[in-house]
């Protein structure tokens, strides 16, 4: 019995792997036909996948997934609806070279390869996934020691102790006030937060940042806002790394 794949199509395609995937589920006895029809059809994907990533078989034995707002107005994926340049640790192995995009609405990392002229998504099982970079982009997966699942943040300050750490999202919202049958996805959504003694502090602006330092180094910092006109929940990722390479030469 080959494993159950559910396929991520917006065409008819898509719509007839998924007609396929219903029967599967509600046939348990296949007839041999059937099983033969659909283990040539997952092979000849496998092969594709392994061809534009080679040996990569752990990657591979990832999920497709039908995507269930394909309607929305918009995309549901960090930076743009385009394949980005990446890497991912998974299952502790670097892969790197590959084409990734990132869901931050359903908070999936996808691997994009075509399959006969049609790109396929393949969904990476998150709880394999240490760290990954979308575009110099990195982010890891982390609870913090926090009493919840694990997230990925994005990591500005690489291996420095202080960190600033973002959590990006989009919401599914209705696309006209008076009818919730047509939805849009919104713009990008960030959670700030800065990872200080092994815990997250969220912030807001430059207030909220500094609140945990000491006397001597909120002195400092804000000596460093006011020269460089740094605001924190506009800064772009170069100004904030040299924020944080400011802060961790101080003495916290």
């Amino acid at each position: 019995m080959i494993p159950i794949i559910i396929i991520l199509r917006q065409d008819i395609l898509g719509n007839y792997f998924s007609w396929i995937l219903f029967l599967l589920l509600a046939n348990n006895a296949l007839n041999a036909q059937v099983d033969s029809s659909q283990q040539l059809l997952f092979n000849q994907m496998y092969s594709a996948a392994e061809q534009e990533y080679g040996i990569h078989q752990e990657l591979i034995k990832g999920l497709l997934f039908e995507n269930k707002n394909q309607d929305a107005k918009g995309h549901p994926y960090l930076l743009n609806y385009y394949s980005n340049q990446g890497s991912v640790i998974y299952r502790g192995r670097l892969y790197s070279n590959l084409n990734l995009r990132y869901d931050v609405h359903d908070q999936q990392v996808l691997l994009i390869y075509l399959f006969d002229n049609v790109e396929y998504k393949l969904h990476l099982q998150n709880e394999f996934i240490t760290e990954f970079t979308i575009e110099n982009k990195k982010f890891i997966n982390d609870a913090f020691g926090a009493n919840e699942d694990a997230k990925f943040y994005q990591v500005i300050g690489g291996d420095c102790p202080i960190k600033a750490l973002y959590f990006w999202k989009k919401d599914l919202e209705n696309l006209y006030a008076n009818n919730s049958d047509k939805k849009m996805f919104s713009s990008e959504l960030k959670e700030t937060f800065i990872l200080f003694n092994n815990q997250l502090v969220s912030f807001n602006g430059n207030r909220s940042f500094i609140h945990k330092f000491t006397s001597k180094s909120k002195t400092a910092i804000k000596e460093y806002f006011r020269k460089n006109k740094t605001k924190v929940k506009r800064a772009n990722d170069y100004e904030m790394e040299l924020l944080i390479e400011f802060i961790n030469a101080l003495d916290n």
